[in-house]
């Protein structure tokens, strides 16, 4: 097996490698001034870096022939290979994917992954081995963008995206309409029980079951509070208020 000499680390690289975490290869290339990214796999070549098909990354040449061909997952923690399969899934959902894995939110299970050394990857949209100064034990500065940083047709956003950095988790509940803490409303109703009768899709009636089963909730505690969130949402809210007090 050819081996090759230890990667070359110079701020360039780095720049690179930050980018690709955000970018194509070619995306790449034009952000750094080159004609097209076989120029800058040359320049990558020389600092002992290959470029990764799988991870759409480059990564150290070292032992190219078995790294390339290895998947991370089989050498990652449990743990880590379930939350990666997890976002290999179409229209996976991060805050879904931590609930199952275990934690309090995606936030927690992003420091999870940080700390067993993987990295978000907006490219591919799953989390990635992170690639970098692998005998550093110092935590990487934490780089801050500002206006001067940004070409000039993306600098006039940056307010605008600032907001909605802000405001994610309302942002987050009003499309898809999960509540960032993940608690089910439970209502104390008064007055008497009765039985009514209702007519639904056999689809919802299997889900509502399905729900109440995973939840440890009754359906009727299912139905009572869809339809005081319904009242409430379009003109009785006054009437569910003042309901919920007596």
């Amino acid at each position: 097996m050819r081996h090759y000499e230890k990667p070359i680390y110079d701020k360039k690289v780095e720049k690179i490698l930050e980018l690709l975490k955000f970018m194509t290869r070619d995306e790449a290339a034009e952000e750094l001034g080159y004609k097209n990214y076989r120029g800058m796999d040359q320049y990558m070549r020389r600092k002992n870096f290959v470029f990764d098909q799988k991870q759409m990354q480059y990564i150290p040449a070292i032992n190219r022939v078995s790294e390339l061909d290895r998947d991370p997952k089989s050498y990652a923690p449990t743990k880590v290979v379930r939350i990666i399969s997890a976002f290999e899934e179409e229209n996976a959902d991060p805050k879904v994917i931590a609930k199952q894995a275990g934690f309090k939110d995606h936030r927690e299970m992003a420091e999870y992954m940080k700390n067993k050394g993987y990295e978000w990857n907006a490219y591919k949209n799953n989390y990635l081995k992170a690639v970098g100064r692998v005998d550093e034990k110092e935590e990487p500065p934490e780089v801050k963008l500002t206006r001067e940083d940004l070409p000039d047709d993306l600098a006039e956003y940056v307010p605008f995206i600032r907001f909605l950095y802000e405001k994610r988790d309302d942002i987050y509940q009003l499309l898809t309409g999960v509540k960032e803490d993940g608690k089910i409303p439970r209502y104390a109703v008064p007055g008497l029980v009765r039985t009514k009768a209702i007519y639904m899709s056999d689809m919802i009636a299997r889900l509502a079951a399905e729900f109440s089963k995973e939840k440890n909730i009754t359906q009727r505690e299912i139905m009572e509070a869809a339809l005081i969130e319904y009242l409430q949402k379009y003109g009785f809210k006054r009437e569910i208020d003042s309901l919920l007090k007596s």
